[in-house]
């Protein structure tokens, strides 16, 4: 049995019908590297032999009783992995559109809370023989970082790896009522001596920080509370609109090279050009003002928490969609990650983040913050107008057993007031891109996609041009 820190109950409490909060990861494998071709029982039987590798897979859910404490994680003596992994066919033609439009339909799919929190979709019929394994896992279980150590625990760098052994499945029976009670009562102490402390001298080096910046005469970070909403800041539907697509990662590299940026930055200037497009499609001024991006960083995890929980943070920057200039975008885009970074440095080491203050927050707040929210109708959220995330991911192949990775697409969520997410991971030389969005509020992804795309070939260009200019002078 497991507790869940406050920032995994958090995912769990944000939860409704139609605001979803589980990630979505997306494998395209190529099973022409394995000379026996495509097998789905061969597959299936391989993820069996690597659950015990990725434990919380066979875990359910355990609410404490009387919302006591956080919730916890215990074995689900039912576990069928039948349910968790599914056969479906693209439907006609089977290109990579195809694909994105059924994986829209089962992003949209609420997890049974009665078992595991994950459900795996085996799509053939692909075109050129490959095959999609699209997951959904609860945001409940872990981080965008334990989520690339869970994927280095079934993808290998060597083909045709599997476990020496593997353990038998022996569930610990489920807990009464009663016991859960004792256990949340027993725990909260604990919780609250290890985190409390750290929240109060948080809070207190927070307000310093924030008297430094206006002795100094610096603008600070923004927050969450200074968003403007716009038209992508709404309830959530219950529809989902998910893209994406890959695109070389050496025109990031040469735009940052060659602009004195980092590929962070780069993805960050895009991402604003093609929200600045959106809000113009949809007849809104984005010259008003700037909006504000909300973005996960990584946090400190402790060594036995290798592939488990929630211990990443979340930072504000001010994201330029109100300037026009691609160059000018890029400068602005730069500053402001560079503010948010040092920003967040000093949040993390005083304990002001917003995740040390969910340590200790029980279940009955976080159900009042999620009312509010709501009942704002998108005028606030906690990730402010978009979520924006980039993320390093393997720079070789990797395989299942021996079917090669050929792409890797990873995404969160969208949250209420916070209708649009765009994340991106590489692999092997390739920048990821997923657009996630509300399908009330961005009703064609592929649009936003496709901006993202000419905002960056603008920038490899103004870069050549940069370049042809030095040389000229030199």
């Amino acid at each position: 049995m497991i507790r869940m820190g406050g920032a995994d109950a958090f995912m769990l409490s944000m939860e409704t019908p139609s605001a979803y909060m589980h990630t979505f990861k997306v494998a395209i494998i190529d099973p022409s590297t394995d000379p026996e071709g495509w097998d789905f029982a061969r597959y299936r039987r391989d993820i069996e032999e690597r659950l015990h590798l990725i434990p919380y897979f066979r875990w359910k859910y355990a609410p404490a009783p009387l919302g006591l404490n956080h919730p916890m994680w215990v074995d689900d003596p039912a576990f069928n992995i039948d349910y968790h992994v599914r056969r479906v066919a693209c439907p006609a033609p089977g290109d990579h559109r195809a694909l994105c439009e059924l994986m829209s339909s089962v992003y949209a799919y609420q997890l049974d809370r009665s078992r595991p929190l994950w459900m795996s979709w085996v799509v053939e019929g692909l075109q050129d023989g490959k095959v999609a394994i699209v997951t959904l896992v609860h945001h409940a279980y872990v981080d965008g970082v334990g989520a690339a150590w869970g994927l280095q625990q079934l993808y290998r760098s060597e083909p045709g790896w599997h476990p020496e052994s593997v353990p038998e499945w022996q569930p610990r029976p489920w807990p009464s009522w009663g016991r859960r009670l004792w256990w949340a009562v027993r725990d909260w102490p604990a919780v609250m001596s290890k985190n409390l402390p750290r929240v109060i001298n948080g809070v207190r080096s927070k307000k310093a920080l924030d008297k430094r910046y206006r002795e100094l005469g610096k603008e600070a970070p923004p927050s969450a509370a200074m968003m403007q909403q716009t038209p992508i800041n709404q309830i959530l539907s219950p529809g989902r609109t998910f893209v994406c697509n890959d695109m070389p990662l050496d025109d990031f590299k040469a735009v940052s090279k060659g602009l004195g940026v980092t590929i962070n930055d780069v993805f960050l200037a895009c991402c604003a050009g093609a929200i600045r497009r959106l809000l113009q499609r949809k007849n809104y001024d984005p010259d008003q003002h700037p909006l504000i991006s909300g973005t996960p960083f990584a946090g400190e995890r402790p060594e036995d928490m290798a592939g488990l929980g929630n211990f990443a943070t979340v930072d504000y920057c001010w994201l330029p969609t109100h300037i026009e200039d691609p160059l000018q975008r890029l400068h602005a885009a730069h500053k402001a990650a560079a503010d948010m970074k040092a920003h967040l440095k000093e949040c993390v080491e005083s304990g002001a983040d917003i995740n040390s203050i969910l340590q200790i927050c029980p279940p009955w707040l976080m159900r009042i913050m999620r009312w509010y929210i709501e009942r704002n109708q998108g005028r606030f959220s906690l990730f402010a107008n978009v979520v924006l995330s980039n993320v390093p991911g393997p720079k070789d192949p990797i395989y299942l057993n021996r079917y090669k990775l050929d792409s890797w697409f990873s995404t969160g969520q969208v949250f209420n007031g916070t209708c649009l997410n765009m994340t991106m991971w590489s692999y092997c030389g390739h920048a990821n891109l997923c657009v996630l969005a509300d399908s009330a509020v961005v009703e064609d992804g592929w649009e936003v996609y496709d901006d993202f795309v000419k905002e960056l070939k603008g920038l490899v260009a103004l870069t050549s041009e940069k370049e042809i200019s030095r040389e000229a002078t030199a």
